[in-house]
């Protein structure tokens, strides 16, 4: 199929045990199976582990750090090197689900009706009563956070002064994707499915875009468009291409470019590459090849280089001749040719 033949797998592994949550981004991939949390680099190779006392359900990655949702906790690690950051916090039932917040800062939803805002080292800072939340979909600005609520609504809420909120507009959505570059796709409880441009008061623009789409577990919109990953667990391009389908399994994650990473309930973790990406390493490597090469080349050059100066110190000239001659060094040639004649004459 086309699209598998442009976006390709770099790298996969088999995992012990269900993957729970995953999270992308330039440096590589984040990967929770259980209470175990790894991270491996752009080349599939194991960066770190860490082991904490719940399994993991929801990983959310800000610049140099990731935040992990398990059991009834919060926990904020190092991307580098896996270390905790701070104690962590926790909250009765747990939370549902993070955000991390333009500037530096989390917002968490809890089980409830709560949401708790906290700071980017995790302290905590306040907590609101928004009423119960199905999904927190993106920021507008620092202020402002767009949210599914229960009921299918889109609503705005506002996280200063009087933390106002208000519903968008009158419609209700089945499904709604993470915002991303100011754009979100939305699904009706009829099964179309749309592209928006939200702002606090409705919409900048709404544009459909499938009729009646395969229900979404997850979106995430690339370089490329949007990749929607479907309840039959493969990826889809939307709008739809002729190239088909990507097997990919019931967990997706993006670096918002050219890197997806899929995972499997039975362990499988792959790392697709768009066609540009692809193009960029395959050009890297013959780069490195040639590179390669060319090191090769002068250290056997080197390595004659001196078996002809050994030859030549003793006296064996016309092994260094040829060695000489194979170096293309035509000044050496003549040099010894002409220590040949002289020797001829003289004898």
């Amino acid at each position: 199929m086309t699209v598998q033949q442009d976006w390709r797998v770099g790298w996969s592994h088999q995992l012990e045990g269900k993957v729970c949550a995953i999270a992308a981004d330039a440096a590589g991939m984040i990967v929770a199976a259980g209470g175990i949390i790894r991270m491996l680099d752009v080349e599939g190779e194991f960066v770190w582990r860490r082991e904490i006392a719940f399994d993991v359900y929801h990983l959310e990655i800000d610049l140099h750090t990731v935040a992990v949702l398990a059991g009834p906790g919060f926990h904020l690690l190092d991307i580098a090197t896996g270390e905790p950051l701070g104690e962590g916090r926790s909250v009765s039932g747990g939370f549902r689900s993070v955000i991390a917040r333009p500037g530096g800062g989390w917002v968490l939803q809890d089980r409830g009706d709560h949401m708790h805002l906290f700071d980017r080292n995790g302290r905590g800072i306040r907590r609101l009563r928004p009423g119960r939340i199905r999904y927190l979909v993106g920021w507008l600005d620092r202020e402002h956070l767009l949210v599914h609520d229960d009921d299918g609504y889109l609503r705005c809420l506002r996280l200063s002064g009087d933390d106002s909120q208000r519903v968008i507009e009158g419609r209700r959505w089945a499904w709604v994707s993470r915002l991303s570059g100011g754009r979100l796709l939305v699904q009706s409880p009829e099964g179309s499915l749309y592209e928006g441009t939200p702002n606090p008061f409705g919409w900048d623009s709404l544009e459909q875009l499938r009729e009646l789409a395969a229900d979404p577990l997850a979106a995430d919109r690339c370089g490329d468009g949007w990749w929607v990953l479907t309840l039959s667990e493969t990826l889809e391009q939307v709008p739809p291409t002729s190239g088909g389908e990507m097997p990919a399994g019931h967990l997706l994650s993006s670096n918002g470019a050219d890197v997806m990473c899929t995972a499997t309930r039975d362990g499988l973790v792959r790392w697709w590459e768009s066609p540009q990406l692809a193009s960029r390493r395959s050009e890297i490597l013959k780069r490195l090849v040639v590179s390669e090469r060319r090191r090769i080349d002068w250290e056997q050059r080197q390595v004659m280089f001196e078996a002809a100066l050994t030859a030549e110190d003793e006296g064996m000239l016309t092994n260094a001749i040829e060695l000489y001659q194979a170096l293309g060094r035509t000044e050496d040639v003549r040099r010894l040719l002409g220590q040949q004649e002289q020797a001829s004459v003289g004898g």
